[in-house]
């Protein structure tokens, strides 16, 4: 296994997950820190305004980033600036709302030994089924290129050419990061999906998401919000079915 490092990202704020972080960092297969997340909370407007260009990329994410969402990527941000800094060429990330299965060192062992310098390799927390390629495979262990590549930033192995890569792509951003690793067409990084993926999330009994803007939106925002959802999906299903062919 060539894992440098791993990092679990939290936010200082959130006490109730320190013993779930504790655990992650008992239980994972290689040295294993805390790295601080940025809060969004506390992000100056003009912080905010530094990095938020709406409508940058194509296609448009339709909706604006709440502050929570700024933060995250600005985390992500953060541990790929580190991974280059400190000349890691492989890293694991995971967010503190994850636990580690019983086959976690043999899957990330295995997503070690065929990631290519650029790659950045998910380990899901959801059913993964959508059409891909297959790019290794040995007994039940698989790394899957896929077609379009999955949302969620809860467990990833990050070479370091592919956070040089992140670096350079989000000088400034437009959506939130898990949306904008999907824009293989931007970035330049090839992703791909480690199965089975030996994580799952456990978010619901920590209290929930971190990122939220923490008010209720009204009825005609989320209204809204489930028209532009699916024809946002649609539009990057499309773009990266036509990258991938």
């Amino acid at each position: 296994m060539n894992v440098s490092q791993a990092l679990v990202v939290t936010l200082r704020r959130a006490t109730a997950r320190q013993p779930q972080v504790q655990r992650i960092l008992q239980t994972c297969p290689v040295p294993c820190e805390i790295h601080d997340a940025v809060d969004g909370k506390l992000l100056a407007d003009d912080e905010l305004q530094r990095w938020v260009e709406p409508r940058l990329h194509s296609p448009s994410y339709p909706f604006p980033l709440n502050v929570g969402e700024v933060g995250c990527f600005l985390s992500h941000r953060g541990i790929w600036q580190r991974i280059v800094d400190e000349g890691w060429e492989q890293t694991l990330v995971v967010e503190d709302d994850i636990e580690l299965e019983p086959g976690f060192e043999e899957s990330l062992a295995f997503a070690s030994d065929h990631a290519k310098p650029g790659d950045y390799v998910q380990f899901q927390v959801r059913p993964f089924s959508s059409p891909h390629r297959v790019m290794a495979q040995q007994s039940k262990w698989s790394l899957l290129c896929p077609d379009v590549i999955p949302l969620r930033t809860s467990a990833q192995l990050v070479t370091r050419l592919a956070a040089e890569k992140l670096l350079d792509a989000s000088e400034q951003i437009d959506r939130p990061v898990d949306a904008f690793i999907q824009m293989r067409w931007v970035t330049g990084v090839r992703v791909v999906v480690m199965q089975p993926s030996c994580v799952h999330e456990v978010s619901a009994n920590l209290g929930g998401s971190t990122i939220g803007g923490g008010k209720k939106r009204p009825v005609a925002d989320r209204v809204k919000r489930e028209v532009l959802r699916p024809i946002y999906r649609f539009q990057i299903a499309t773009r990266s079915r036509r990258d991938a062919a």
